[in-house]
């Protein structure tokens, strides 16, 4: 019996250490899902302008009006998300809505690294175009690379939804059997980057979100020292959160808000 059990223990060991060294080398993979429709002949983005900017793109509808800027989640592209661009127009805004490094046929992998960068590019090209009067709008990872928008260059508002503390909580509520603390690279640590930050922040979060517990969006709300709102969607999930009228109702009260 005593044999046995030391090999059970010994099977587990190493199937303990090979997954949690698989998962620590593939961080990046299992975090972005790219979508692979292309980002130019997107049908939804016709008549937006596609401006390239050191190596980032971006759909552009003008920058007439106020500016919302919008870094999507991990999955699909920047081509799925047209329901925000017509939002934006109901609410009186121009967008940009900013398509990552390796996503929308691009053929890089994606990786903290390149999407941060984007987000640099993103600030770089709208600090050439004298645009100041911009609304971040990060969903779900794209929250994290709002808060680090945030962090060089605070907006005039920011809307986050589905957000996050920081990456090392999110894989401890999935992975909590490993010491994901020192196994994830911490790329977005949205308390930091958001903790001087003094403009208006609006988090919306799903109650019943199981890939990004309701809980991470309350800590990440309480560490906020500026002014702040928190709106939960109740029986609402992570990919359904689009479902509920309230989602669109608190986005539309944000953005329009004075």
């Amino acid at each position: 019996m005593q044999r046995r059990n030391k090999i059970a223990v010994g099977i587990f060991a190493v199937f303990y250490i090979s997954f949690g060294t698989w998962l620590t080398l593939n961080q990046e993979r299992i975090v972005y899902q790219p979508g692979t429709r292309d980002f130019a002949s997107c049908p939804a983005f016709l008549s937006a302008e596609k401006v390239t900017h050191n190596g980032t793109r971006m759909y552009v509808s003008g920058t007439d009006l106020p500016v919302a800027v919008l870094y999507h989640g991990n999955a699909g592209s920047a081509c799925d998300r047209a329901g925000y661009a017509q939002l934006f127009a109901e609410t009186g805004y121009d967008y940009i809505i900013v398509e990552y490094a390796g996503y929308g046929g691009d053929a890089r992998t994606p990786t903290h690294t390149l999407i941060k960068q984007d987000a640099r590019n993103v600030i770089d090209w709208l600090e050439q175009n004298n645009i100041t009067n911009i609304t971040l709008v990060g969903e779900s990872i794209g929250g994290g690379v709002a808060a680090y928008h945030t962090s060089l260059a605070p907006p005039a508002k920011l809307l986050l939804i589905t957000p996050f503390t920081d990456l090392a909580a999110v894989a401890s509520q999935r992975f909590w059997f490993y010491p994901t603390s020192l196994l994830v690279e911490n790329a977005y640590d949205n308390v930091t980057n958001l903790a001087t930050y003094p403009g208006p922040t609006h988090i919306i979060h799903g109650k019943e979100d199981q890939l990004i517990p309701y809980s991470l969006g309350r800590e990440l709300y309480d560490s906020l020292s500026g002014d702040k709102t928190f709106v939960s969607i109740e029986n609402a999930g992570h990919n359904n959160l689009f479902a509920a009228p309230e989602t669109f109702e608190a986005i539309e009260e944000f953005l329009i808000r004075e």
